[in-house]
């Protein structure tokens, strides 16, 4: 038996290495289609970033507390959802400039639906999780682990029948919490008691896995017991994050542990998983405008995967190092006006 537990108290660098690893998944993810992802076995490493990003979101909330404990709108206003509309009024100006000609001058509402920047639903899922949260912590008081089980797996496939029944919209089922909300049973367990590797969860993992393949290498249509997105979201469904919390999340931690011997390598995805809301908020940027550039000046590469691996490592590369640069700068500028 097993335990996956982080530090309750004080600062846990491995929270920032796993966010760290994570917002490296989401660059990937919108660096490369969807086929060339599944080709990489992608569905069962990399589609864990937004769970995973979620998972700790939790963790913070529980670790902290066991009562409803409200955000600050203040916080949240100045902290995330500032930041983000400053991020998007700035993209969607380029935007605009880029496409002036194509529009005639006029703001075009495709123009949102089409370029809004990738992840951009993961704001609204983060605000929906910050007060729904707190609202299921007399929830937690009041049942044990076991039925808190069955209420979860009950009113996630309630949300799973409820979508596949009307058909959701994908532009409404993005910034729906439904198929995430799983996630606030397994993220109370991780700042409770642990997340226990034992066997009846490996069995667990397996079906997950199972599960997994099944809705990324099959066509087999699961509806309306679990909802199929036209688009994306293939693993976001209760059952897979079982996969995620107990593997993946195992993994990243040995991971973690294994990089100790190569201590600049750790530290630097560390200082990543600080800044991974920067990076987050950069990368919407990037893949709306500057990325179209970038594939244009790669246009004459002949070798597919020649251009392709040099896309995806200049996508990483930018996404990361304007931030990472802004960071260090202020970082030195505060550490000047002190002295």
């Amino acid at each position: 038996m097993e335990i996956i537990e982080f530090k309750k108290v004080g600062y846990d660098p491995q929270i920032d290495y796993i966010k760290g690893i994570s917002i490296l998944f989401v660059i990937m993810t919108h660096s490369m289609s969807r086929r060339e992802l599944s080709d990489i076995l992608f569905p069962f490493w990399g589609d864990t970033a937004v769970p995973l990003f979620l998972l700790i979101q939790v963790f913070h909330y529980y670790k902290k507390y066991r009562f409803v404990k409200m955000p600050s709108v203040y916080k949240l206003w100045r902290r995330i959802l500032m930041p983000f509309l400053l991020m998007i009024g700035f993209m969607f100006i380029v935007l605009f400039i880029i496409n002036y000609n194509t529009t005639n001058g006029h703001f075009s509402p495709k123009l949102y639906w089409d370029m809004r920047g990738p992840g951009s639903y993961y704001i609204f899922i983060y605000l929906e999780f910050a007060f729904l949260t707190p609202l299921l912590t007399p929830v937690f008081e009041r049942f044990s682990t076991k039925c808190l089980l069955i209420f979860f797996i009950i009113i996630s496939q309630l949300f799973e029948f409820s979508t596949s029944i009307t058909h959701c919209s994908d532009n409404i089922y993005r910034l729906l919490f439904f198929r995430y909300f799983f996630l606030i049973y397994l993220g109370h367990l991780l700042a409770s008691n642990g997340i226990i590797l034992k066997k009846h969860t490996i069995y667990g993992v397996i079906l997950s896995a199972i599960f997994i393949y099944i809705f990324n290498y099959t066509n087999i249509n699961l509806e309306p017991f679990f909802y199929t997105s036209i688009i994306n979201w293939k693993n976001c469904h209760w059952i897979c994050y079982i996969y995620i919390a107990y593997f993946i999340l195992w993994l990243l931690k040995i991971s973690y542990n294994q990089f100790c011997m190569i201590n600049r390598i750790r530290s630097f995805v560390v200082e990543l998983g600080n800044y991974s809301y920067e990076i987050y908020l950069f990368q919407l940027f990037y893949y709306a405008t500057i990325s179209l550039f970038v594939n244009y000046e790669l246009s004459s590469i002949e070798s597919y995967l020649l251009r392709k691996t040099i896309y995806v490592t200049i996508s990483i590369i930018i996404c990361i190092m304007p931030v990472a640069l802004l960071k260090k700068t202020k970082k030195l500028t505060k550490r000047n006006l002190k002295s």
